[in-house]
């Protein structure tokens, strides 16, 4: 899916249609449309991509009958790098000549748009109701589309639900936990029966960092810090709390950092540090080291979003995957994401939007709605079935998902808490002070442009 690219992957949607029902929008005013999706990382042409998997030549053949059913021409163009994209919308739509009919954004990037007036509205252009099983429309993300409906008009679409690439998850070394006399298995069998939580995380932590010659130097650990924030997001998350909340209510967005299960959260971050399961970072490292550590099995367990297990496909030793264990306030696992969105330019008229919005609508739809088809396209990616049919089942469990809010906020960084707290000799309350007055700060100057639009 257009929407769930990223680290220069393509998901591919995994449905088939069998036929296409009446619709009056820009549908049947297709023909001749030429229309250009841009993002940051890669090209995708129907003309000159080679199919990987049976999956994604069912979708080339689909993408290429609509496209010679309707009479359009559409392609995925690379129009910028990641920090030129923000820059190349904003420009290029100001100037009245965009670099793409649509561009997929990070959600802050489509916020900052909105806020200049460079959005066009979508609403009346599509059907986003949800999609219900074997009706044959496109499964639009219904999450996307409340975040992104401002006055009664939605402003960005993403298609699926819940399972976005940005979830975070453990992976772990198989050989590691089988050398250090727990079962491979293990965390399989503790998220299945939900019994993977903080409490009973921290023992097999312990037994998982060992000194294999006893010559009173650690050399395997249970995990590592990073200087990405993924280990304190998935804490966070872990045990239902965030960084920025949201009013259902009103839509606006809060501080939520002064919650007891945030607070609870950042006390358990400093406690697996204090613990002395996470490995210190080598003198005079790369950033990224912590990566390595992990494909080359120095530690057992890797805290990162879902896309990396497109680096692991090389690595030499058995892996799995499974969530980060449940905290106390939670009473099952949290899926904490963040989606690409699609946006289309506020320099088109209404009816060139309703054109683009219906060739995105009819690029996107589902190629198989058999019950588990979902899975077809995952597993050369895992390797094990449980990462497939236990794991991703989870993630795409659309009643677990919980929004990363705080990526709607321009400017708003989380890593002037989580970077500190690797080093941080206070309370956990003394870090979230000090980021107060300037997040609080950030958050009422989102609010204020969420209201300023119509």
């Amino acid at each position: 899916m257009l929407s769930k690219w990223t680290a220069g992957i393509a998901v591919i949607p995994l449905m088939l249609v069998m036929a296409f029902p009446a619709w009056a929008g820009g549908r049947n005013d297709l023909r001749g449309a030429d229309i250009v999706m841009g993002n940051w990382w890669a090209d995708y042409d129907v003309n000159t991509f080679e199919p990987r998997n049976d999956m994604e030549a069912r979708v080339l053949a689909h993408r290429r009958r609509v496209m010679n059913e309707y009479g359009f021409r559409m392609s995925v163009r690379n129009v910028a790098s990641w920090g030129e994209m923000l820059q190349t919308a904003a420009l290029t739509i100001m100037a009245g000549q965009p670099a793409a009919s649509a561009f997929v954004l990070v959600p802050s990037w489509a916020m900052t748009l909105h806020r200049q007036g460079l959005l066009a509205p979508l609403t009346g252009s599509v059907d986003f109701s949800p999609k219900v099983p074997g009706d044959g429309r496109t499964d639009w993300n219904q999450g996307v589309r409340r975040l992104f409906t401002f006055g009664g008009n939605t402003y960005a679409m993403g298609v699926g639900y819940g399972d976005s690439l940005q979830a975070m998850v453990i992976f772990f070394n198989k050989r590691l936990f089988r050398e250090a006399g727990l079962d491979p298995e293990l965390p399989y069998n503790m998220q299945r029966n939900r019994t993977w939580t903080w409490d009973n995380f921290l023992p097999i932590a312990r037994q998982l960092t060992r000194d294999l010659d006893g010559d009173g130097i650690v050399d395997t650990w249970a995990m590592t810090p990073d200087l990405a924030t993924h280990v304190i997001n998935a804490i966070v998350s872990s045990n239902g709390a965030n960084y920025v909340g949201r009013d259902n209510a009103t839509g606006r967005f809060y501080n939520a950092t002064n919650s007891p299960a945030f607070l609870e959260a950042l006390q358990f971050a400093m406690r697996l540090r204090d613990e002395g399961v996470m490995m210190p970072p080598p003198e005079g490292a790369h950033w990224t080291w912590y990566q390595a550590a992990f494909t080359d099995g120095i530690v057992a367990m890797a805290v990162e979003p879902l896309h990396v297990r497109n680096n692991l496909q090389g690595m030499t030793d058995d892996w799995g995957m499974v969530m980060f264990p449940m905290g106390p306030r939670v009473s099952d696992f949290v899926v904490y994401v963040y989606e690409n969105v699609i946006v289309v330019p506020a320099t088109f008229p209404p009816n060139e939007v309703a054109r683009i919005v219906a060739a995105i609508d009819l690029w996107e739809r589902p190629v198989d709605e058999t019950p588990y088809a979902w899975q077809d396209g995952l597993w050369p990616l895992f390797r094990d079935a449980r990462a497939v049919t236990e794991t991703m089942a989870i993630i795409r469990d659309p009643r677990l998902v919980q929004w990363q809010y705080h990526v709607m906020i321009p400017g708003l960084n989380v890593g002037g808490i989580t970077w500190q707290l690797y080093w941080h000799d206070g309370e956990a309350a003394q870090l979230i002070e000090a980021v107060s007055l300037a997040w609080n700060a950030l958050i009422a100057d989102a609010n204020a442009g969420l209201v300023a639009l119509p």
